[in-house]
C-alpha cells in the first residue's frame, strides 16, 4: 500500500476525539467565515510578467522618469457625424465636461494641443474657438491630418472617430477605487451616447476595472454554482440526500476556509487566482468521493461490522492515497514558483495552501461527518457507482497487447516533447478581457483605426553636461529617430521632433523657453523631469505575436548597435514585456511543467517505496499533457499563460487517478500476481476514477460561464486534459505496471 507519510493519523485522531476536533473545526469555520467579507480583488495585469529583469527595470524607469502611462484611460468617440460641425463640437463639449471630474489630473485631446505662433506670442490652442461653417471645419481637419502627427494620433484619418486620453490620479486607480472612478467617467459619457454616437472607454484603468468586476461576478456565480452541480452529480450517483451532504460538505468547508484566510491576511484575488476556489472545490469533492465510495462499499458489504472500525479502515486504505494526491497537486502548483514571476509565484503559493486546506477537509472533516452520520443511524446498502466498473472490460482485454500499448505511448510522448518546446507563445492584455466587454471592443477598434493601442518607447539618453537642445544632443536624438523610422513608420511615432516642427511652422526655432510654455502633462510625454532624457513614443499594434514584435525589435537593436547608439537608446514599453519577457516566462513555465511531472513521480516513488512503480506512472501522466499540446500545435493555437498554467494544474489533478490505481494495485499484490492484481485494482478503482473525472469535468465546466477568457481557456484545457488522463490511466497505465512487474520478476541471469 502507498505511504501517506503518516498523514492518515490525523483522520484516526479526529474520530478518536470527535467532540474536541469538531469544536476546533467549528471555531475555525466561524473565524474564516468572518474573513470572507474582507476579501479583496485586484485588477493588476502587467505585474503578472514581473520577474526582476532588466526589461522591467527599464519599464519602471520609464514610468518614474516621464509619467505613469499605466494611468492613461482612453475615451473613444466614434460617429460618422464627427467631421460635421455638430459632431466635432460634441467632441469638444465631452472634453470640457470630463475636465470637471476630480479623479482626472489632465486630458490630452485635439482640444488640448498647442500650436506655436511667434507673431501671436508663442503657444496657442491648435483648435480654433469656433468655426465659421462646415467648410471651415473640413479645411481645418484636412490640414491637421496632413501636417500634425499629434492630431493624427487623436483623430482617425477618415475622421469618423477620435480619442481623449485621460491621465487619472494614482489614488483613484487603487483596487478599491478603480471601479468607482471608471463609473464616474461613464456617467459623463452616457450623456453623449445618443443616436449616431458611440462613446466607450479603453486603456489600462478601464482594463483593471473590468477585470475587478469580472472577478467579483465570477466569485458570486461560479463557486456556488460549482457546489450545486457537484451536489446534483452526487445525487445522481447515490440517489440519497444524506450522501450528497456528506460528499459536498468537505468541499464547501475547504472553500470557506480558503477565502476566509485570504480575507483575514489581506491577499487579493486576481485574474489568475480567481480560479482557485472552484478548483479547490472540485478537487476536494473528487477525493471525497474516492474516500466515500470505499467507506460505502465496505459499509454495504458488512453492515453488521462496527461502523467505527469500517471508518478507521477506510482512513487507513484511502487516506494515504488522498494525501499523496493532494501533495502531488500542491507540488504541481508550487512548480509555478520556479517561473520567478510575481503573479505565478503567488498563484503557486496560495494554491498549495488551498490544497493543504483541502486535505484537512478530506482527512479530518470528512471522517468526522461520516462518524456523526453513523452515530445518528445513517446506513447505505448499495453503491450505484459500482456499475461503472463495466468500462474495465475492454481495458482488461487490452492487457494482452501491453507491449504494443507501451510502445505507442512512448512514441506519442517523444513526438509531443518536440512539440512542447516548439509551440509559439503570445501574451496580449486584450485576451484577458471579457469578450463582450466594451473595453475589449474599444481596444480592438482603436488598434485598427489608429496607429495602435500599445505604445513602444525609445528613451534617448543625453549628455548631462550639455544643455538639452545642444547640437550634440540633437544629433543623438535625430540619429536614433532615423533608425527607428526605418523599422516603424514615421507616422506612427510622436516625440520632441513634432514640437520642433510645430515651432518652425509658427516662424521660430525651438528653445527650452518654448518648452517651458507647455503644460507638464504634455511635456512629460516626451521630456524627462530632469531634461536629461528624451522620449520617442512609437504606436504599435496589439495584434502582433511575440515572434513578429521580436523580429522588429531585433532589427532595431541591430541598427542601433551598428550605429553605436545602443548605449544611448533604451527600448521599453509593454511590447517589450509581451515579446521578450512573456516568451521567457513561457519557457520557464514549460520547464516548471516538466519539473512538476518529475517531482510528482519522485514523490510517488517515495510513497510507493519503488522506483519501478513510480516510473510506471510517468508516461500515462505525460500523455494527457502531450496530447493537448499536439492538438494546440495542429490547430495553430499559441501558448499563453492560462494554457500553460492549466496544463500544470491539470497534471497535478490527473496524477490523482494513477495514485489511487497504484495504491489499490499494491494492496491486491499482497495476495495475487501482477496481472490478477491489476484486474482487481481496475474493477475496484475505476468507478471512483470515472465518477471523479465526471465531477471534475462538469464542475470545472462551470467556469466556462466566466466573464474572463483566461478562466474559460483554463477550464477547457484542464477538462480536456482530464478526459485524456482517465483514458490513459485505465487503458495505458496497466500495461506499464505489467512491464515493471516483469522487470521485477526477471531472473538475475537474464538481466
Amino acid at each position: 500500500m502507498i505511504s501517506g507519510f503518516g498523514t492518515e493519523r490525523f483522520g484516526h485522531l479526529a474520530i478518536r476525539f470527535p467532540v474536541i476536533v469538531s469544536i476546533i473545526i467549528l471555531l475555525a469555520s466561524v473565524f474564516t467565515t468572518a474573513g470572507i467579507p474582507k476579501l479583496g480583488y485586484s485588477g493588476d495585469n502587467i505585474e503578472i510578467l514581473r520577474d526582476g529583469s532588466v526589461e522591467f527595470d527599464d519599464y519602471d524607469h520609464l514610468l518614474s522618469t516621464f509619467r505613469d502611462f499605466n494611468n492613461d484611460a482612453i475615451v473613444l468617440i466614434s460617429s460618422d457625424k464627427l467631421n460635421t460641425l455638430e459632431g466635432f463640437e460634441s467632441f469638444r463639449e465631452l472634453h470640457f465636461d470630463l475636465q470637471f471630474n476630480p479623479a482626472i489630473e489632465s486630458l490630452l485631446s485635439p482640444f488640448s494641443l498647442a500650436s506655436f505662433d511667434q507673431k501671436a506670442g508663442g503657444w496657442q490652442s491648435t483648435v480654433p474657438a469656433r468655426f465659421e461653417d462646415e467648410a471651415d471645419l473640413k479645411r481645418f481637419l484636412e490640414r491637421m491630418n496632413e501636417t500634425t502627427p499629434a492630431f493624427q494620433s487623436l483623430v482617425s484619418p477618415n475622421r469618423d472617430s477620435g480619442v481623449i486620453v485621460i491621465y487619472t490620479k494614482a489614488e483613484a486607480l487603487e483596487d478599491a477605487n478603480v471601479r468607482q472612478t471608471l463609473e464616474s467617467y461613464r456617467t459623463v459619457l452616457n450623456d453623449y451616447r445618443v443616436d449616431g454616437y458611440n462613446v466607450t472607454i479603453a486603456g489600462q484603468p478601464a482594463i483593471r476595472a473590468d477585470l475587478v468586476q469580472s472577478i467579483i461576478n465570477d466569485m458570486k456565480l461560479l463557486a456556488p454554482l460549482a457546489a450545486f452541480v457537484c451536489a446534483i452529480i452526487a445525487f445522481l450517483i447515490f440517489r440519497n440526500l444524506v450522501s450528497v451532504f456528506l460528499c459536498i460538505f468537505p468541499a464547501v468547508l475547504s472553500v470557506i476556509w480558503f477565502l476566509g484566510i485570504l480575507g483575514h491576511i489581506g491577499i487579493k484575488l486576481n485574474f489568475l487566482t480567481t480560479v482557485l476556489p472552484v478548483l479547490l472545490m472540485v478537487i476536494v469533492f473528487a477525493d471525497t468521493l474516492h474516500f466515500y465510495l470505499k467507506w460505502a462499499r465496505n459499509r454495504a458489504v458488512d453492515p453488521d461490522v462496527d461502523g467505527f472500525a469500517i471508518l478507521k479502515g477506510a482512513i487507513s486504505i484511502v487516506g494515504p492515497a488522498c494525501a499523496l494526491a493532494m501533495i502531488t497537486t500542491a507540488a504541481a502548483l508550487l512548480s509555478l514558483t520556479l517561473s520567478g514571476n510575481f503573479g505565478l509565484v503567488e498563484l503557486g503559493s496560495i494554491g498549495a495552501v488551498a490544497m493543504l486546506l483541502g486535505f484537512i477537509a478530506v482527512i479530518i472533516a470528512l471522517p468526522l461527518t461520516l462518524y456523526w452520520a453513523t452515530r445518528m443511524g445513517f446506513t447505505i446498502r448499495s453503491n450505484p457507482a459500482d456499475k461503472l466498473a463495466i468500462v474495465t472490460r475492454p481495458a482488461i482485454a487490452m492487457l494482452n497487447q501491453s507491449k504494443l500499448i507501451v510502445a505507442f505511448g512512448i512514441g506519442i510522448c517523444a513526438i509531443g516533447l518536440i512539440v512542447h518546446f516548439n509551440l509559439d507563445s503570445r501574451f496580449r492584455l486584450i485576451d484577458y478581457l471579457a469578450t463582450s466587454s466594451d473595453v475589449a471592443k474599444s481596444e480592438s477598434y482603436i488598434d485598427k483605426r489608429f496607429s495602435g493601442t500599445t505604445p513602444l518607447f525609445a528613451i534617448i539618453k543625453l549628455d548631462p553636461s550639455l544643455p538639452m537642445l545642444d547640437q550634440k544632443n540633437r544629433n543623438t536624438f535625430y540619429s536614433a529617430k532615423a533608425l527607428i523610422d526605418q523599422v516603424f513608420p514615421s507616422t506612427s511615432s510622436y516625440s520632441l521632433d513634432d514640437f520642433a516642427k510645430e515651432v518652425e511652422k509658427g516662424g521660430g526655432q525651438i528653445s527650452e523657453s518654448d518648452i517651458d510654455g507647455l503644460p507638464e502633462y504634455m511635456t512629460s510625454r516626451f521630456i524627462s523631469k530632469d531634461r536629461r532624457e528624451i522620449l520617442i513614443t512609437i504606436f504599435s499594434s496589439a495584434s502582433f505575436t511575440a515572434h513578429q514584435m521580436g523580429d522588429k525589435l531585433n532589427t532595431l537593436n541591430s541598427l542601433l548597435k551598428k550605429s553605436k547608439l545602443d548605449t544611448s537608446v533604451t527600448i521599453t514599453g509593454f511590447p517589450i514585456l509581451s515579446s521578450i519577457v512573456a516568451p521567457r516566462l513561457m519557457d520557464k513555465l514549460r520547464i516548471s511543467l516538466l519539473a512538476a511531472v518529475f517531482l510528482s513521480i519522485f514523490i510517488i516513488m517515495l510513497a510507493a517505496r519503488s522506483v519501478r512503480l513510480g516510473l510506471a506512472c510517468l508516461i500515462p501522466n505525460l500523455l494527457p499533457i502531450i496530447s493537448v499540446e499536439i492538438i494546440l500545435w495542429v490547430s495553430g493555437i499559441p501558448l499563453d499563460i492560462s494554457i500553460t498554467v492549466a496544463l500544470t494544474v491539470a497534471f497535478g489533478i490527473a496524477v490523482d487517478d494513477s495514485i489511487h490505481l497504484l495504491n489499490q494495485h499494491m494492496i491486491e499484490m499482497q495476495d495475487s500476481d501482477v496481472i490478477s492484481s491489476i484486474k482487481k485494482a481496475l474493477r475496484e478503482v475505476s468507478p471512483a476514477m470515472l465518477s471523479t473525472t465526471v465531477i471534475l469535468v462538469v464542475g470545472l465546466s462551470i467556469t466556462l460561464l466566466s466573464e474572463l477568457p483566461i478562466i474559460t481557456i483554463f477550464a477547457t484545457v484542464v477538462t480536456t486534459t482530464l478526459v485524456f488522463a482517465v483514458l490513459t490511466n485505465i487503458f495505458q497505465m496497466p500495461s506499464y505496471l505489467i512491464l515493471m512487474g516483469r522487470v521485477r520478476s526477471r531472473p538475475k541471469g537474464n538481466e
